[in-house]
């Protein structure tokens, strides 16, 4: 309150007396007296004059009188005693508005902004945020955070427990292998600590809290090369196990190949043949503990044929009506093939298909396959197989 109190008063101050000063300055300047002007002889030129011009001499001023008043009058010399004007300390360039926002001014502003914004540029471009840096369980790693701003420290494993010195300064959530730092307090002077513990490691770190754009962003964590050996076990491990499975997978293609090439290892030989193209159910064959019923395809005509699909079911005929069939539960096994069969060539598919065997003449296996012979139509061949009369 002082303070504005003394700016008001010497405000008030100015305003009174610069009037009153200017008053005073004109009223002694028009009490001045001119000094004698010293005229030539008549006859006698002026040295500092043309020849052709003429010199005239002044009356004497009245006494107490002003001087005349002319334009070529001389400025009457101040007195001894009279109290001269202070000199204005404003600088012209300022007090006069069409110098202070004159074109040139202004650019020579903006060419200062310009330079002091690249100075800033440079001094941020030399703090990019983003930092590596190899594990040391003996160093304590200073982090700077900043306001409205995250830093992610990177561990090289699962980091489990995080530890901070002040929670009510820094916030600290994990996710995964990675810890996010944010600081809630805008005090620069702030500094606390955090214990980050990992799977197998702990990391000791000191927080800080800088100004915007000397933040961390990232700091990412390496183990030494002797850890990084060791850690590459799993991923060896990883890579035998894919392999081994890659093979199996193969082995299998393989086996179930040479199965249908082989033939059946239960023959059932029931065949149908219409229009030059043939459907034989061969019979069963097993890998494993897997079973296949084995069906071939053959294409006698100049065009191709497309096997659908094929369909196995095990049936039950009536006591008493010898054309009824009754389809046992769980006994039915499907499934499409899309399969070209090319002209004049064969092909042979497996069915997955576990159906019991055929105990009397009553039981028996009902199998029917679709195939598109194109321009001939579809056709569906049923294949009925009787176990033996007893």
């Amino acid at each position: 309150m002082n303070r504005t109190f003394w700016a008001g008063f010497g405000v008030a101050v100015v305003v009174i007396l610069l009037p009153v000063l200017v008053l005073i300055d004109a009223r002694s300047s028009s009490d001045r007296k001119p000094s004698a002007v010293t005229a030539p002889l008549p006859g006698k030129a002026d040295p500092g004059l043309p020849p052709e011009a003429e010199t005239v001499s002044l009356p004497p001023p009245p006494e107490g009188g002003q001087p005349p008043p002319g334009p070529s009058a001389p400025l009457p010399a101040p007195p001894s005693g009279a109290r001269r004007k202070p000199d204005n300390i404003v600088p012209k360039e300022l007090s006069d508005p069409v110098i202070a926002f004159s074109p040139q001014r202004i650019r020579e502003g903006v060419d200062r902004e310009m330079r002091r914004r690249e100075r800033e540029m440079v001094r941020k471009k030399k703090h990019s945020g983003i930092r590596t840096v190899v594990y040391d369980p003996n160093r304590v790693y200073t982090l700077r955070t900043a306001v409205s701003h995250v830093t992610l420290v990177d561990f090289p494993e699962e980091a489990k427990e995080v530890y901070l010195g002040d929670s009510k300064l820094f916030l600290a959530e994990v996710f995964g292998s990675r810890v996010k730092i944010k600081p809630i307090t805008w005090d620069h002077e702030t500094t606390t600590n955090m214990i980050v513990y990992t799977l197998h490691r702990q990391f000791a770190f000191r927080l800080r809290v800088v100004a915007e754009g000397e933040e961390d962003d990232l700091l990412t964590f390496y183990l030494p090369r002797s850890d990084t050996v060791v850690n590459l076990n799993p991923l060896r491990k990883k890579m035998e196990a894919d392999l081994a499975v890659r093979e199996k997978v193969d082995l299998r293609k393989t086996a179930i190949e040479t199965l249908r090439e082989a033939g059946p290892q239960i023959p059932v030989g029931v065949s149908q043949e219409e229009g030059g193209i043939g459907a034989d159910f061969l019979g069963f064959s097993s890998l494993g503990n897997v079973s296949y019923a084995l069906f071939e395809i053959t294409n006698g005509t100049g065009r191709p044929a497309v096997l659908q699909d094929v369909r196995l079911r095990s049936f039950r005929t009536s006591l008493f009506w010898e054309g009824r069939k009754d389809y046992v539960e769980g006994q039915d096994y499907s499934q499409s093939f899309q399969v070209t069969v090319s002209p004049h060539g064969k092909k042979r598919i497996l069915l997955p298909a576990d159906p019991p065997p055929l105990a009397s003449s009553r039981d028996g296996y009902l199998a029917e396959v679709r195939i598109d012979a194109q321009e001939g139509g579809r056709r569906v061949f049923r294949l009925e197989k009787r176990g033996d009369k007893k």
